[in-house]
């Protein structure tokens, strides 16, 4: 059977997304929840290796979709190529590893970049890990878990990442682009201000932002617009 060559390219592609079996990492600490984003449904995102199951519509180039569902992500470094880079790669004399190694994801143990089978297997299962679910496992021991969940459903109400997108798909087709540009700056003003109030109130930590309220609308990618 082919090893693993340590070469660190899978890590630095992006971190993996969550499957419901990874909640015990996050209740036993091992994986800590700043270390999350919930990319939301309606963002447009890569698909690879899910065999098209999170995309809402046909990928176009560089396999980006709308996704059909969210999903819990290791947040990626967010420097230099590859701003996905997964945070706890290290690297020392050519040769990769991992810092959480005993504690990795199933999505890692489960890749293997000569042989994909087996994290597509995972990925086509539907056994992702949402926001909901892990709150709702937190619940005992995280008082404010309720709450978060409350203003999770409270921000998806008002400021829905696929309506945000679909308003910038909107700026090619419609007679009013200044109608449509309001709309979209004032989406963007609510996220803003929420984010604000949430963390000026103490009910969110700004580390815990991009896990209970995703990443804010003006910093989403816009493919094909």
């Amino acid at each position: 059977m082919p090893e693993c060559r340590r070469c660190g390219q899978c890590c630095r592609l992006g971190g993996p997304t969550l499957m419901r079996g990874d909640a015990d990492r996050l209740l036993d600490g091992s994986l800590p929840l700043s270390a999350l984003v919930c990319l939301r449904r309606g963002e447009w995102a890569r698909h690879d290796g899910s065999r098209g199951t999170t995309a809402d519509a046909a990928p176009c180039d560089g396999n980006l979709a709308p996704l059909a569902r969210e999903l819990l992500k290791i947040a990626g470094a967010g420097v230099g190529p590859h701003p996905w880079q997964c945070p706890y790669l290290r690297e020392t004399a050519g040769q990769a590893a991992c810092a959480i190694h005993e504690s990795r994801p199933l999505q890692c143990r489960a890749l293997f970049c000569e042989a994909p089978q087996a994290v597509e297997e995972l990925l086509a299962t539907g056994e992702l890990l949402s926001r909901a679910e892990l709150l709702a496992r937190l619940a005992p021991v995280e008082p404010r878990a309720p709450l978060w969940q409350e203003l999770a459903e409270a921000h998806e109400e008002a400021c829905p990442a696929g309506g945000y997108f679909r308003l910038w798909q909107d700026l090619a087709t419609t007679p009013d682009v200044a109608a449509v540009r309001r709309e979209l700056a004032e989406l963007e003003r609510y996220d803003t201000a929420f984010r604000q109030l949430c963390v000026e109130r103490g009910a969110l930590e700004p580390a815990l932002l991009p896990l209970v309220l995703g990443r804010p609308l003006r910093d989403l990618s816009r493919p094909g617009v």
